[in-house]
C-alpha cells in the first residue's frame, strides 16, 4: 500500500458582504491554508482584506467581526491579492484544484475570486475547472452512515470528534479548517484502502 504523496494542497475561504438585498455579495476578506496531508499540523495560513466599495452591514460585522474601520486600514487592492496568492501557489506547489467547503459547482469561493478577478481586468491563471468540495466528501460520508447530511464547518468537524481551531466565519480559520477536514478524509480513505489490501491478502 503506497503511502499518502506529500503534495501541498491549498484551501480558499471568502467573508462576503451579503446584504440580503439580491445582489451579488461582494468579497471583504479571502482566506487560504496551505499544507500537506504528510505533515497536517503544519498548516500555513494568510488571509487579505478588499475594499467592497460600500458599508459593511452590521449583520457582517457581527459575524465576522470585520468593520468598516478595519476596512479603511487594512484593504489591499484586488490585483495585490491576485499577484501574492499566486506567488504563493507556486512557491509551495500548491495541486491545482483548490479545496472549499461548500459550493462543488459553479457558486464556491474559488470562482466568486477569479470572477471578481475578471470584472477588473486582472489575470489570475490559477485554479484548475474543477474545485475539491470537502463538504461533499462530508455528506457522502453522512449518507454511508445513514445520518443528516446537513451542518456547517464547525458543527460537522466537531461531530466526527475533530477540533474546530479558531472563531467561524475569519476566512483564514475556515481555510485552515477546511483544508484540515480533507486531510482526515484523505486519511480515513488510507486506512480503508489498506484494510481492503489486507483482507485481500488473507482470502
Amino acid at each position: 500500500m503506497n503511502p499518502i504523496r506529500d503534495q501541498n494542497y491549498l484551501s480558499i475561504d471568502l467573508e462576503l458582504n451579503n446584504k440580503n438585498d439580491g445582489t451579488t455579495p461582494r468579497i471583504i476578506q479571502v482566506g487560504i491554508a496551505w499544507g500537506s496531508p504528510v505533515s497536517p499540523d503544519d498548516v500555513q495560513t494568510f488571509s487579505w482584506y478588499l475594499d467592497p466599495e460600500e458599508p459593511i452591514t452590521p449583520f457582517i460585522t457581527q459575524l465576522t467581526g470585520i468593520t468598516d474601520e478595519i476596512i479603511k486600514e487594512k484593504a489591499v487592492p484586488h490585483d495585490v491579492v491576485a499577484k501574492e496568492l499566486g506567488a504563493l501557489i507556486n512557491i509551495n506547489k500548491c495541486f491545482v484544484n483548490p479545496c472549499v467547503w461548500g459550493g462543488g459547482g459553479e457558486g464556491n469561493d474559488a470562482t466568486e475570486l477569479k470572477d471578481e478577478f475578471r470584472e477588473r481586468n486582472i489575470d489570475f491563471p490559477f485554479f484548475g475547472r474543477r474545485v475539491i468540495d470537502v463538504k461533499t466528501l462530508y455528506v457522502f460520508n453522512q449518507m454511508v452512515q445513514g445520518k443528516s447530511p446537513s451542518g456547517g464547518l464547525r458543527r460537522s468537524m466537531i461531530s466526527y470528534g475533530l477540533d474546530f481551531d479558531g472563531t467561524p466565519h475569519r476566512a483564514d480559520v475556515d481555510a485552515k479548517n477546511t483544508l484540515q477536514f480533507f486531510f482526515y478524509f484523505l486519511e480515513k480513505q488510507r486506512k480503508f484502502e489498506e484494510y481492503k489490501s489486507l483482507m485481500k491478502e488473507m482470502r
